[in-house]
């Protein structure tokens, strides 16, 4: 090896440790945008999100459940829909997807037993439409395709500001945590 390849080689590991670089430095403006998952989403599901012309964010009540709810056909996976709004621009789609991403490597296996859900990203792409619904308050998501629940994951409460930002901006009011 040459002088320099331990070097090269160090900087290498070093920034693999470092986690992945900034997705706006990368994204080329075109084509898919450009966020690495890992092994948090499934590779078809999140190529729905990579490929989709925009992200649909959805604000719902955490209230559980119910059959009532779950065959109601105005809620979203037996959840009420507080508001809907669609994020287009391609920068504030690909730092969202970033967010998520970082959230979810960020989370070493800690989760608490609510489910109570708040925010939801929706992706529609060559008729496959993908949701991940996402509660920050248990340290979870689970994601869901036109067949149902398609797996869970989890995720750090890190993104949870961020979110509530981007979901503000787009005029949706993101229901308060229950004392």
């Amino acid at each position: 090896m040459g002088r320099y390849s331990h070097w090269a080689w160090a900087g290498l590991v070093l920034l693999g440790a470092c986690g992945t670089p900034h997705p706006a430095r990368n994204d080329s403006g075109e084509g898919p945008l450009q966020v690495r998952f890992g092994e948090e989403i499934p590779a078809g599901f999140a190529s729905v999100f990579l490929h989709a012309d925009e992200i649909e964010l959805i604000a719902i009540d955490p209230d559980w459940p119910t059959k009532e709810s779950l065959a109601d056909p105005k809620n979203l996976h037996g959840y009420n829909i507080r508001g809907r709004a669609k994020l287009a621009d391609r920068q504030k789609r690909l730092e969202l997807l970033a967010e998520f991403s970082r959230g979810a490597m960020e989370n070493d296996g800690v989760v608490a037993a609510c489910f109570n859900p708040r925010h939801v990203l929706r992706a529609q792409h060559e008729g496959r439409t993908c949701d991940i619904v996402i509660c920050f308050e248990c340290l979870s998501f689970r994601m869901f395709d036109e067949s149902g629940h398609v797996a869970n994951g989890d995720i750090a409460e890190s993104p949870a500001p961020y979110f509530n930002r981007v979901f503000a901006e787009a005029g949706l009011s993101v229901a308060g945590r229950q004392p």
